[in-house]
């Protein structure tokens, strides 16, 4: 029998799971992203090309849309991973059931990537439906001093076909990664494998960046043009998410080992055997902190009275905006597949004697810790991609007090995002029992 037909009757057979469901909603919000950022960037290149607005004006404002979709790619791309990673621990189960009951190697490795790549297809076509949906709200908004248009906002037919396949490319590239890290034979693929340690060549990866932008941006050593900054940006904020989970990896280990409650010891532990994944659930939220620095510079230029200030500000808040969603979207997603992936921990935690509240105070400090220091870590980048700017950006309390409340925003709509997977605690928890 053929991987495709073997995987369409156990489709039929088993019907879809909740983390195949989650996966795709994943998929649809990254999609829609992608598609809302691809879409105002296409409105400014008509806008300079067609000679709508000031060309120089045209050029600065189009040059920042760039910096814009730069900045959150890497939240597009944390959340589009995440969502294959969504249904991996579930996976690996029904592979090991498949192999133990004869099928090849070669079939449950083919079954899983079109487990991933039939998520992303379908989040994919509702992503594009859902970014149809937002374009008339977004054209409410206005950009130098004009408003947009719906037409300004649906790039060309190409572009939306672009996005879905990039989409479908990272969940099987994903997908493939996972393979390799599973030893997919009759027993083997059935036992927990224990993720690599992070090397620590990621500080290397992050410190080659930091010191090129802060050579070449920051101090001038080297002129270069517009594009090249923008270039630099793209990698450094790319690079944290490289030296993100190490830096939450060493900070949890610290925590395990000066844990005073089962709930810290426990959250600790969960993050220290899996950092990537725990960066995963905060990286967006990490990318809106980054935007919230460009974001807090707005006040400070000409104190918001002419129109490029007033441009900037709008922008720095769509991408906050954009970033905000996905952040939340994932915390609450992630945390939800986790606590059904997790189903037998619980149950064997509450037979056990541990209790509800504790299960449920182990999980928001599982996103805490994470959070508070991926969200520090992006402060620190976003203070020094505005070095150019910095003594401006000081003389201004506002902007300061713009920053501050972004963070703390963020902050609080992903704790409220995973608030909404707790209720599943108990009903996962006492699931067994109640069989």
């Amino acid at each position: 029998m053929t991987a495709l037909r073997l995987w369409a009757r156990l489709g039929r057979a088993t019907g879809p799971r909740a983390t195949d469901m989650l996966s795709a909603v994943a998929f649809a919000f990254a999609t829609a992203a992608l598609l809302a950022v691809l879409g105002g960037v296409n409105a400014f290149r008509l806008r300079y090309e067609t000679g709508a607005v000031d060309e120089a004006t045209g050029s600065f404002v189009l040059m920042l849309s760039f910096v814009a979709a730069a900045l959150l790619l890497p939240a597009v791309w944390t959340l589009a991973q995440a969502a294959v990673r969504l249904a991996i621990a579930r996976r690996d189960d029904r592979l090991a059931a498949l192999r133990l009951a004869g099928a090849t190697r070669g079939q449950v490795s083919a079954m899983a990537l079109l487990d991933a790549v039939s998520q992303a297809l379908v989040g994919g076509l509702v992503g594009a439906l859902l970014a149809l949906a937002v374009t008339p709200g977004i054209a409410r908004i206005e950009f130098q001093g004009l408003p947009f248009t719906t037409a300004e906002l649906l790039p060309p037919a190409w572009v939306w076909l672009a996005a879905i396949g990039a989409v479908v490319l990272i969940a099987l590239g994903a997908a493939l990664a996972s393979l390799r890290r599973v030893h997919v034979t009759p027993l083997g693929v059935a036992q927990r494998v224990r993720p690599k340690r992070l090397s620590l060549w990621r500080i290397a990866a992050f410190a080659v960046p930091v010191a090129a932008y802060v050579l070449i941006v920051g101090m001038g050593v080297i002129d270069v043009a517009m594009g090249v900054s923008i270039a630099l940006i793209s990698i450094l904020v790319l690079s944290y998410s490289l030296l993100g989970p190490l830096v939450i990896q060493g900070v949890a280990w610290l925590v395990a080992k000066g844990a005073r409650s089962p709930a810290t010891l426990l959250a600790a532990r969960r993050v220290v055997d899996d950092p990537r994944g725990a960066f995963n659930v905060v990286g967006a939220m990490a990318v809106a902190v980054m935007a919230g620095g460009f974001a807090s510079l707005a006040p400070a230029m000409s104190g918001g009275i002419d129109q490029m200030s007033v441009d900037m500000a709008t922008g720095a808040a769509l991408t906050i905006a954009i970033a905000g969603v996905l952040g939340a979207v994932l915390a609450g997603i992630a945390q939800s597949a986790k606590v059904l992936d997790q189903r037998r921990e619980h149950q064997a935690m509450h037979r056990m004697g541990v209790e509800i509240p504790t299960m449920r105070a182990a999980i928001v400090r599982q996103v805490t810790l994470p959070l508070l220091v991926a969200v520090g870590g992006a402060a620190g980048v976003a203070l020094l991609l505005i070095i150019p700017s910095f003594l401006l950006w000081v003389q201004s309390p506002q902007s300061i007090g713009t920053w501050a409340l972004i963070s703390a925003l963020s902050v609080v709509a992903v704790l409220g995002a995973t608030a909404s997977a707790l209720p599943l605690v108990r009903r996962v928890a006492t699931e067994r029992a109640a069989a």
